[in-house]
């Protein structure tokens, strides 16, 4: 979530339960291949930028988006954040949320996934059961600004497959996004000009994100970036199948 959420709610425990970390070296080498062309982005963001609002701390890289590229394949959206250096969590919290946002079909779509560096991942699963929190992996759809008056009654979170990869040993982020979950809530096939993209980066309290970086020149929340479904410009091109001589 981009937006803060206020949660009237006492948490005395904290639960394990961490989403694994795609760290080992070995882990790290078979995706390798998959990942976008050194350098190339769809959406580019200064470096040095992620500075906690409202502290005198310096920027966090585990926080600090260098660039984001996208890909689309047959069944899924893929996102790939590129980090200046991913670690398990950030200075100020346990946990780091990032978050997608694209516009589509009339509708706002926001991808969230955060990870927590002292398995406290539940906290936030338990906050969601009140309908007031995303979980620690949350599509969301027309998710409304807490400020509206009256408070609605729907937060806009809906079920999905979506799911994030955390690679600290390249500081990469992706988010794997099936085509099926943004056909169902938007009510058309996914194609053409995508617009209203941006990526954030956040410090994640469980029930209250707090933007640090965003990809939008001074880590502005008003999202312009725009990408092309099906352009994956960044992505080698699929050889064509070899034709078998007879």
């Amino acid at each position: 979530m981009s937006r803060k959420v206020s949660i009237l709610a006492a948490v005395g425990v904290l639960a394990a339960g961490v989403t694994p970390l795609l760290a080992s070296a070995t882990a790290a080498t078979a995706v390798a291949s998959v990942y976008p062309k050194a350098g190339c982005y769809d959406l580019r963001d200064d470096s040095g930028d992620a500075v906690y609002p409202q502290s005198p701390a310096s920027n966090d890289p585990d926080l600090d988006i260098l660039g984001v590229a996208f890909q689309t394949t047959k069944t899924d959206l893929k996102v790939f954040i590129k980090v200046n250096k991913l670690a398990d969590g950030p200075v100020l919290a346990d946990g780091h949320r990032y978050a997608i946002y694209f516009d589509y079909g009339d509708h706002q779509f926001a991808a969230s996934g955060s990870h927590y560096a002292h398995g406290s991942g539940a906290v936030r699963d338990g906050l969601a059961a009140s309908g007031w929190a995303g979980k620690t992996t949350q599509l969301g759809v027309d998710v409304p600004s807490v400020t509206a008056v009256p408070p609605p009654t729907q937060r806009g979170y809906v079920t999905s497959n979506l799911s994030f990869t955390w690679d600290t040993a390249n500081s990469w982020i992706v988010a794997d996004l099936p085509l099926a979950d943004i056909q169902k809530y938007a009510g058309k096939k996914f194609a053409g000009r995508i617009t209203g993209v941006g990526v954030v980066s956040q410090l994640d309290r469980y029930a209250v994100g707090s933007v640090v970086d965003t990809t939008e020149a001074g880590n502005g929340t008003t999202y312009s970036g725009t990408f092309v479904v099906g352009a994956n410009k960044c992505f080698a091109a699929p050889k064509p199948p070899v034709k078998k001589k007879r």
